[in-house]
């Protein structure tokens, strides 16, 4: 399997040595420019992994850098950990990266959130969109939470949530549905999944579990995350009556709260898992939010 490609766009060369070896040893092949104009040039050629991006650069900005890559459809999605010096010029960012990273770098952060893309991205080949419903593949999504919770890392304070729907009767509709019509009313439900959700959220359809997930990356207040399950339950639920051949087809929904304790996102979807049963179990109403340490007393 062809290693996925991390691009350094940094002048400072014993950082980037630094960057490399923590990279290298992550399992990543590299790529390094020393100048903004020449990284720009490159990546209209390349699609890396990853971007390590520096904000002070000769002949282009990576301000300049990022925003760009936010308004390429092809560049948009790859995740850029933004490197500063300066961490006022850092809070006053037109576009948000995905992850900010503050000079001196904390070599063993850095190092500990490359290994675990690794894990998460998969193969250099794979869709980013799930076929029927056209949401983003779960690699993808794996990404994004993974950088969620680096983001939650660096403020005990913060969390995010992950909020699943599954209409468990839906192995059931198999057996009256063809393929196609089976594929069109997917389409349709997760339509009515996202239809209350903002379009820039990440969202994933995993059929092998018949589960949606979107990420809800900023929690205003702690009755938000509820209040948005409920709009999307309404939704799937007004869909799923005027479809439902007798099959008594329901949503079951719920946010998983997540904070800093997890290590990575194999913990939180296994917590997400635990959660999908206690829910469909009838032990908290639906929808309900659940956090670790509530699923721990659980166990």
């Amino acid at each position: 399997m062809e290693k996925p490609l991390a691009l350094i766009v940094e002048d400072d060369r014993d950082i980037v040595a630094l960057f490399r070896h923590v990279l290298d040893v992550a399992g990543y092949q590299t790529e390094i420019v020393l100048d903004g104009k020449d990284a720009m040039d490159r990546l209209g050629v390349i699609l890396p992994h990853i971007v390590l991006l520096d904000l002070q650069l000769p002949r282009m900005s990576g301000v300049e850098i990022l925003k760009r890559m936010r308004e390429d459809e092809r560049l948009k999605r790859v995740p850029v950990v933004v490197i500063t010096a300066y961490a006022p010029y850092a809070d006053s960012l037109p576009v948000e990266p995905d992850l900010l990273l503050l000079k001196p770098v904390d070599i063993n952060q850095l190092s500990n959130l490359v290994q675990r893309l690794q894990v998460t991205q998969g193969s250099m080949n794979e869709p980013t969109y799930e076929d029927v419903t056209g949401m983003y593949a779960l690699p993808f999504f794996n990404v994004r939470m993974t950088f969620s919770l680096e983001r939650i890392k660096q403020s005990a304070f913060r969390r995010f949530g992950v909020l699943f729907a599954e209409v468990p009767q839906l192995e059931q509709m198999k057996e009256y549905l063809r393929d196609d019509e089976m594929n069109s009313f997917l389409r349709k439900l997760a339509d009515q999944f996202r239809v209350t959700l903002r379009p820039t959220d990440t969202m994933t359809w995993l059929p092998e579990k018949g589960i949606f997930l979107t990420l809800i990356e900023d929690i205003p207040t702690p009755e938000a995350p509820l209040k948005i399950a409920g709009r999307v339950r309404d939704s799937m639920k007004r869909f799923l009556e005027n479809n439902d051949r007798g099959l008594d087809l329901r949503p079951y929904l719920g946010v998983l709260l997540c904070d800093a304790e997890y290590d990575n996102a194999q913990q939180i979807m296994a917590d997400l898992d635990f959660a999908r049963e206690q829910l469909k179990a009838g032990l908290y109403t639906n929808p309900s939010i659940f956090d670790r340490e509530m699923l721990n007393e659980r166990r």
